[in-house]
């Protein structure tokens, strides 16, 4: 195979997390993506949030200031005799100051809702466009899950809280310069100490963010374990074959116990930072009382005056407070920063996935489908699950795989739909590699209905045309799709007919028996009207009257078009033009079922042991 025909991306490009610096130094980079992020979602919450930063900003310098000047128009008063009214209007303006910032923290608190809200989604829209683009091949790994995982948990409210912390910092910096300005003109020398009362702070919340980060990379393995656990036991698909085995208690104690060590890993990591953290805060706190004493000294011993000793006092506490918000800020944007590197790591891919993927058209039509020598192994497996499979298809033929569970029979057929990719061999569609060619306009020509189908909690009709989705209003070729696959008897007699929702998730949803669903699996196929279908184990929900009227049917349904189908049941693919018997991933055996009969055998032998198993059944 070509080097330009692997292009595409596979597992092995993302089968292992990239090391990355997670160093102070790559900060402002990560900062400006987190800021494009959210520009992107919701540019004008975004303008809308920082603009009342910076006015609650500037809104704390000038209460300082209004307060002094009240507190001297009360001083003056006093000393003058003079009525409260001289100060009531300066009160009144320092309380509609007040009261108008605290309505733009109102308002800001709901925008900024709303814009964590757009970020989330925004960073879900980019990890899902990676997570549909990489090859099938990926979700076969481990390592892509906790990448996955990673980018969801570093991208849906990390960026936000990036930008939160931008804005808070920002905030911040606007409400500690207006203070600093206002406290330099009453005692110049206290900014400088109150500026360094902040960094044993800002130390321990580097470190707290470093430690949290920790514990999340490593406990990712764990958490997708205990998701999983709570999905089956909290699950529709797993509930019955729980109560039937009574593994729900079972199953709990496992989640439990993964719990368990995830708390106690959790209150390790939570004392460590505790601790980081009250020295950090004894330490600001410390240095802030000391400035705060050497005030009242001074103010004691006549050096200040009463008014701007008290002014002082005030301002060192909220310069102090001021500060101390904007560490936290400052700590929330390196945590948060540290976790994007999953995000925007995982989201890189996606142009290079794009710029990579394969653009050669696809044939328009179906004559024939030829396999030569392709073989494919699992990432997780050391043995392939198809070796050296050489095979074709014609037009309107119908070719049959046949084989004991674990022979590659589904993997084959994944192969040949384009969602894997061989690691040796070719697969040609008339005369075109398949792995040249864009998948999604390729795999508009096929139509698959895998063993495990999709049930859709969606009205029947739906369900139907998802088969070719651009044609989901077309409810004439729905129902003629559910005659053909004999879904229309039970379908229209729903209580809302083909708009009623399958499932019982749903108000109004009615459940289908198993072989209902395959049937409308099956019309979901026949709706796609596809020039090449797959049907892997297409009744194996079927009794054997119908399993015996579908085969017989097939090839009438599906007429003019070609038919790979996939069976253990052997007796049920004897009419197919050629039958291919795969054992241990190759082909061991093809042919008509006249011939393979002929040649006795591995086919022969196996269709004589299940034939004497139906016949040894019947009474005597």
């Amino acid at each position: 195979m070509s080097e330009d025909v692997t292009a595409g991306v596979t597992w092995s490009d993302i089968y292992e997390s990239p090391q990355v610096d997670r160093s102070l130094r790559r900060l402002p980079r990560l900062c400006r993506e987190a800021v494009r992020l959210v520009w992107a979602a919701g540019r004008r919450e975004l303008l809308m949030v920082l603009a009342i930063k910076a006015v609650n900003g500037l809104g704390l310098a000038a209460i300082l200031l209004l307060g002094k000047g009240v507190l001297d128009g009360v001083i003056a008063a006093g000393r003058s005799g003079a009525g409260a009214e001289t100060v009531l209007p300066r009160l009144l303006l320092l309380t509609v100051v007040m009261a108008g910032l605290g309505f733009l923290a109102a308002i800001g608190r709901e925008h900024r809702e709303i814009l964590a809200e757009l970020a989330s989604r925004h960073a879900q829209s980019q990890i899902i466009d990676v997570a549909c683009a990489v090859e099938l091949e990926a979700y076969d790994t481990p390592a892509f899950h906790n990448r996955l995982v990673r980018a969801a948990g570093g991208g849906q409210f990390r960026p936000w809280q990036v930008v939160e912390g931008l804005t808070g910092l920002a905030g911040a910096a606007v409400g500690i310069a207006g203070i600093a300005l206002a406290l330099l003109a009453l005692q110049p020398w206290l900014v400088p100490l109150v500026l360094a009362a902040a960094v044993p702070l800002l130390i321990a919340v580097a470190r707290g963010g470093e430690l949290m980060f920790g514990f999340r990379h490593r406990m990712t393995e764990a958490e997708r374990r205990r998701n999983y656990l709570y999905m089956l036991l909290a699950g529709k698909d797993a509930a019955k074959e729980l109560r039937a085995f009574g593994l729900g208690g079972f199953l709990r104690e496992r989640f439990d116990r993964l719990y368990d060590e995830h708390m106690a890993e959790l209150r390790k990591v939570a004392r460590r930072r505790l601790r980081v953290s009250l020295l950090g805060n004894l330490a600001t706190t410390v240095v802030l009382a000391g400035i705060v004493a050497a005030l009242l000294v001074l103010a004691l011993n006549g050096q200040i005056g009463l008014a701007d000793a008290g002014t002082a006092a005030g301002a060192v506490f909220l310069l102090g407070e001021r500060l101390m918000n904007a560490v936290f800020s400052s700590g929330m944007l390196y945590e948060s920063s540290l976790f994007i590197e999953d995000f925007t790591s995982f989201v890189a891919m996606a142009p290079e996935v794009e710029a990579r993927r394969p653009r050669g058209p696809a044939p328009a039509g179906f004559r024939r489908l030829q396999v030569e020598d392709v073989s494919f192994t699992y990432p997780s497996a050391t043995t392939p699950a198809v070796t050296g499979v050489s095979m074709e298809i014609g037009a309107g033929e119908i070719v049959a795989l046949v084989g004991e569970n674990g022979s590659g029979k589904t993997t084959l057929a994944k192969l040949l739909c384009r969602l894997y990719l061989p690691h040796q061999g070719r697969v040609l569609w008339d005369g075109v590699d398949t792995s040249a060619v864009d998948p999604e306009e390729l795999r508009r020509s096929v139509a698959v209905i895998f063993q495990d189908f999709l049930h859709y909690s969606l009205p029947a009709s739906e369900n139907i045309g998802m088969g070719r989705h651009q044609r989901i209003g077309d409810t004439g070729a729905i129902r003629g799709a559910a005659v053909h696959a004999g879904a229309d008897d039970f379908l229209a007699k729903l209580p809302g007919g083909y708009e009623t929702v399958l499932g019982p998730e749903f108000e109004g949803g009615k459940e289908l028996s198993v072989g209902q669903w395959q049937r409308v699996a099956l019309a979901r196929a026949f709706f796609r009207d596809a020039p090449f279908i797959i049907l892997d184990e297409p009744t194996a929900a079927l009794d054997a009257r119908a399993e015996h009227e579908l085969f017989e049917s097939i090839r009438t349904l599906c007429q003019g078009r070609s038919v790979l189908l996939i069976s253990h049941r052997f007796s049920s693919v004897r009419s197919a033009d050629r039958i291919y018997v795969l054992d241990g991933g190759r082909v061991v055996e093809s042919g008509s079922h006249d011939q393979l009969m002929g040649l006795g055998g591995r086919y022969a032998d196996l269709f004589t042991l299940q034939a004497s198993a139906y016949l040894s059944s019947e009474p005597s």
